[in-house]
């Protein structure tokens, strides 16, 4: 495989994610779960990012990311105590908590950036 095909593979999975999450929005708001937030992922061959789209309730704040290997779920608080949860999300290398940073958009959003584990731990 040609230096470029990992990077491909990444830039097609994105793709793939972005469509399914279009997908989701375009049949309508009620489609989606009211508990249920909604991640894009993009992988490059040193970062995980994460962009979480925030319901006006939520402040950015109380976002967490739960790392368990390749597999990440974003959990967060709204108002009144209501939790929500984004699903389970498959990336193609385990990333790791420290030096992450997160960056709230003016769109509402709330991009969370996330190092991948290298071979031999973080």
């Amino acid at each position: 495989m040609t230096q470029t095909g990992p990077i491909v593979l990444v830039l097609v999975a994105g793709v793939v994610l972005f469509a399914h999450a279009v997908a989701g929005r375009a049949t309508g708001p009620e489609s989606i779960t009211p508990s249920e937030l909604s991640v894009l992922v993009t992988e490059t061959p040193e970062r995980v990012r994460l962009r979480v789209l925030l319901p006006e309730d939520v402040p950015p704040g109380s976002v967490e990311v739960q790392l368990a290997g390749r597999n990440v779920v974003v959990i967060a608080q709204g108002s009144g105590g209501r939790q929500l949860r984004s699903r389970s999300l498959w990336l193609s290398e385990a990333a790791v908590e420290d030096g992450a940073q997160a960056d709230y958009e003016s769109d509402g959003s709330l991009t969370i950036t996330l190092r991948k584990a290298r071979p031999g731990g973080p």
